[in-house]
């Protein structure tokens, strides 16, 4: 019999057991390290999960006598205690929003579009329109005041001049935000110094 302590992130993911399932995310260890969450694929006996809640739990491992089913795992694991539950403030910016300014720019357009762009808190991703062509990529870091960007990828369409130029702006900005904060209904995001680089509104 062993104890352990693991934090528990707010959203289960996609996963492969012997079929298409979610799994809670769990890690071991003093602090959270961002992008070190593993899959978990056994079930917690006695632990209430709610979707939206970072958790610190502590768990009872125990061996369980053979013969084990083949897509089962061979410790069983129980609740000992909840240390701490918190909600995940980063998942606040999990939402479709339009590109409301960026610099001195107001309400920008690429071919007559609004630039519209979908965060994904839980998946760390980023999907949408820059002015001329589709981009996606990773969020590298996400506090509940700072992000990070990773590289990104676009289509490779041509577009008019003013397009392109949207475009390259639009993408140099998204390189250089550090940080973020939520207020009514608006993304601000901003340089490391607080250098405001892009507002986008929520879209209902």
């Amino acid at each position: 019999m062993e104890e352990k302590v693991f934090w528990i992130n707010s959203t289960k993911l996609p996963c492969q057991g012997v079929g298409p399932v979610t799994c809670l995310q769990i890690q071991e260890g003093a602090e959270i390290e961002e992008g070190k969450w593993l899959n978990f694929f056994s079930n917690i006996e006695g632990f209430d999960y709610k979707p939206g809640n970072i958790y610190r739990i502590k768990v009872n491992v125990t061996q369980l006598p053979p013969p084990v089913p083949a897509d089962a795992s061979s410790l069983k694991y129980s609740l000992l205690e909840v240390i701490s539950q918190k909600p995940d403030l980063t998942l606040r910016i999990t939402d479709i929003w339009r590109l409301e300014s960026i610099g001195e720019m107001k309400n920008p357009t690429g071919m007559d579009k609004p630039l519209i762009f979908e965060f994904n808190a839980a998946e760390r991703g980023i999907f949408g329109f820059s002015g001329c062509n589709t981009v996606r990529g990773p969020i590298t870091k996400l506090t509940e005041t700072e992000i990070e960007f990773g590289n990104l990828m676009s289509t490779m369409m041509a577009c008019p001049q003013a397009e392109m130029i949207l475009e390259r702006g639009v993408t140099q900005a998204l390189k250089e935000i550090k940080k973020y904060k939520i207020e009514n209904n608006r993304l601000y995001l901003a340089t490391l110094d607080g250098t405001p680089l892009m507002i986008l509104l929520k879209m209902d």
